[in-house]
């Protein structure tokens, strides 16, 4: 290389880390490739979480498609009942979506959880 020359940056991509595909909210999703499609399950710690499915042939601006879970079952469960979201959501954008996230997250603690929290206060170690 000549002393005016450019180095060249060769990246490889399995070096890379996984960026969240929101950037407001603290999980990252466990992600499914689905045709046409990507899901994206999140998990929090409230014990609720959210099914994120992205159409990849629709554009941005409502391309998104949202449901709260009940994450405290073995495997999460839609969940109807919270004042996020009463149903399934479609026809959102990203801005949109990552605001439902961001709600979800911050939902006080699930029934399931706050039972479970208190058994374990009458418990003895």
């Amino acid at each position: 290389m000549t002393r005016h020359e450019s180095p060249t940056l060769i990246t490889n991509p399995a070096l890379f880390v996984p960026t969240p595909p929101f950037e407001r909210v603290s999980a990252l999703p466990q992600r499914h490739t689905l045709p046409g499609a990507e899901l994206m399950v999140f998990q929090f710690s409230n014990g609720y979480g959210a099914a994120v499915t992205r159409q990849l042939s629709r554009p941005e601006e409502s391309a998104f498609e949202f449901c709260v879970l009940d994450c405290m079952q073995p495997t999460p469960q839609p969940c109807f009942s919270t004042t996020v979201a009463t149903s399934f959501l479609s026809g959102l954008s990203h801005e949109g979506t990552e605001g439902l996230l961001m709600l979800t997250e911050r939902l006080g603690l699930h029934p399931r959880r706050v039972k479970a929290n208190s058994s374990l206060l009458d418990e003895e170690f």
